[in-house]
């Protein structure tokens, strides 16, 4: 009675999925791509690293300064009738600046000063508060750090190649992950699909143990019949309840990644099964993968990071020098700039700026460095590619293999259909054992579920091929 009831409770448990919701290969991955917080994460970190491959640049764009202080100076002064005891200015300075790729800075500038200095004799200093206006242009030119702007190409490829390649690494991350969900649902599906097959060979075993029992019941077979039959049926009951298994743990992995929840019955891709594959096409290779891109951008970055460290250890020699033109009034910052551009009080600035390290050892060291990383990150960008080519290969050839592999097992069903149905006339016949049909109807089985393994290892082989869709098809 227990093991009827068991029977039975197995059988609801086979429907339940008809009663499930009903979805497709596509409608799936779009519910993954909406939900899915991982996914979209990924989505949406590689679409802001392609918005960030132009901020590199931003280092050779004008930028705009503003600078406003306050100082107020109590020191002793040698002269305090004409010096005063306190000088109180108020400071602007704003402008634009920009560097060049000749390593050549310029800034613009508009410099405003009001000062007023207490505490001197009014005999001596009549002008006690004053305005400044000096409109200023100032230029330097980099002559060994930074020569012809090395220093600053080499950071703006730096940040450039770094966020190249976190957004490539990121989409191939986001390919991968879509994979995951479609492996998902093809290991949900093809669960359930054999659960079907298992299913009909069940209750074929139970027909055949039914149809032995009778036979006993009658003497017409020695009760050994009945027990090969019972024990068929119970090797099938186990296999069956392994699925049931199988199936509650694929439903959970497709939940879990669709964040969702419910039964499902699963429908392939859009008008079609899972036999799709067998007529399917190796996918095209393009040229570059994302994962190499992001390689390769690596590679550009880890060079031009080690340039970018051999310059600032380099001896700084700058030219520079600046040139203002000087207006003041007592009362009007007007009547100061209108002093002030008819250039007749200009101020002149030409001058040259040195500096070196002077650890020479730990230099040598650190340039040695810096070479080391760029060799390393060649290598490390050539193997990428190096094993990226033999995946290719390997994984076209089991596609191969294993379409090759499907087309032989499908014949391989058909075959064992035919045989089962043949021998079962036999055995009405008394022309051949019950072991015999047993075992053939185990061999037609087998032939079905080893189609449907076929079918899920090449669905998967041709999944991991479509990642070689890749980022450049040039």
């Amino acid at each position: 009675m227990i093991i009827q009831l068991l029977r039975v409770l197995s059988l609801m448990v086979l429907l339940l999925p008809c009663f499930g919701q009903a979805i497709t290969l596509e409608d799936y991955l779009t519910e993954v791509q909406t939900k899915n917080g991982g996914v979209k994460g990924v989505k949406l970190s590689s679409e802001s690293k392609e918005l960030r491959l132009s901020e590199g640049s931003l280092f050779f764009k004008p930028s705009f300064f503003l600078t406003g202080e306050y100082f107020d100076d109590r020191r002793p002064t040698n002269a305090p009738t004409f010096q005063g005891t306190q000088t109180i200015r108020h400071t602007l300075r704003t402008g634009l600046a920009q560097n060049f790729r000749t390593g050549t800075r310029a800034t613009v500038s508009y410099n405003y000063f009001n000062t007023q200095i207490n505490g001197a004799n009014p005999a001596f200093l009549p002008n006690r508060q004053f305005i400044d206006v000096a409109p200023m242009l100032e230029l330097s030119q980099s002559l060994w750090r930074n020569f012809l702007g090395s220093e600053f190409e080499a950071n703006e490829t730096v940040v450039k190649a770094q966020a190249e390649a976190q957004s490539f690494q990121e989409r191939f991350t986001h390919k991968q992950l879509l994979l995951q969900a479609e492996n998902a649902y093809w290991r949900l599906y093809f669960a359930q699909t054999s659960l079907k097959v298992q299913k009909e060979s069940l209750e074929r075993a139970k027909r055949l143990r039914d149809w032995n029992a009778g036979r006993v019941r009658s003497n017409l077979v020695d009760s050994s019949e009945l027990l090969q039959a019972e024990a068929n049926l119970q090797n099938r009951e186990l296999e069956y309840q392994d699925t049931l298994t199988e199936i509650d743990s694929a439903l959970r992995d497709f939940n879990s990644i669709r964040e969702g929840t419910g039964d499902v019955n699963l429908e392939g891709t859009k008008g079609k099964d899972s036999s799709y594959i067998l007529n399917a096409t190796l996918p095209a290779k393009a040229k570059l993968r994302e994962d190499v891109v992001a390689a390769i951008a690596s590679q550009r970055a880890a060079t031009a990071n080690a340039q970018l460290g051999t310059q600032r250890n380099k001896p700084n020699l700058e030219l520079y020098g600046s040139y203002a033109m000087n207006g003041r009034d007592g009362k009007s910052a007007a009547d100061a700039y209108d002093m002030a551009a008819t250039a007749t009080r200009p101020t002149s600035v030409v001058g040259v700026r040195f500096s070196t390290p002077l650890d020479f050892g730990a230099l040598g060291d650190y340039k040695r460095a810096y070479a080391q990383e760029v060799a390393a990150s060649e290598m490390t960008s050539k193997r990428k590619i190096f094993e990226v080519e033999r995946e290719w290969e390997l994984l076209s050839e089991r596609f191969s293999n294993f379409k090759t592999r499907l087309k032989l097992s499908r014949e391989l069903v058909a075959i064992q259909e035919k045989k089962l149905l043949a021998e079962k006339r036999r055995y009405n016949q008394g022309r051949t054992t019950t072991f015999q049909v047993l075992q053939f109807e185990q061999d037609f089985a087998n032939a079905q579920l080893l189609k449907l393994r076929n079918e899920r290892e090449l669905i998967a082989v041709y999944n991991q091929l479509k990642l070689f869709s890749g980022a450049a098809n040039e």
